[in-house]
């Protein structure tokens, strides 16, 4: 037996999420938020220049714990990097600004919309195909 669900609009969404599932959507949110640092975390490492230190690696994306109704991931760059500034702020031996973190920001703010409908279907498909097997 298979059974279908119908979704017309964000509103069905919405009220699928918050009347039937809010625990679920709590999830999802959260993935989303967090699939979204990973985007950012990617694109600075893409702008990060290539050095003798092990910079690339050293970005990364941390899920943190937020606050009552907040969801928190931020990108960090580890403390064994931490010329990173130097760096990004144009202070390091090459004299040149590379602002990877900063590029990396702007490239969010201009796409972030479509960077957000991109992660919260792929996390809401990804849910639904483990309610999917688990029911089965």
């Amino acid at each position: 037996m298979k059974s279908t669900v119908t979704i017309r609009g964000i509103d069905d969404v919405n009220d699928l999420l918050t009347q039937i599932a809010p625990r679920q959507a709590y999830n999802i949110m959260r993935a989303t938020v967090s699939g979204i640092a990973s985007d950012i975390r990617k694109s600075a490492k893409n702008d990060a220049p290539e050095d003798d230190g092990d910079l690339k690696k050293a970005i990364k994306a941390k899920r943190e714990r937020g606050r009552r109704g907040y969801l928190l991931s931020t990108v960090r760059v580890d403390p064994s990097a931490f010329y990173w500034r130097f760096l990004e702020y144009g202070q390091g031996p090459d004299g040149e600004e590379h602002a990877m973190f900063m590029r990396a920001v702007e490239k969010f703010r201009m796409d972030a919309h479509r960077i957000f409908i991109e992660q919260f279907g792929k996390k809401w498909e990804a849910a639904l195909k483990r309610a999917a097997k688990r029911a089965a």
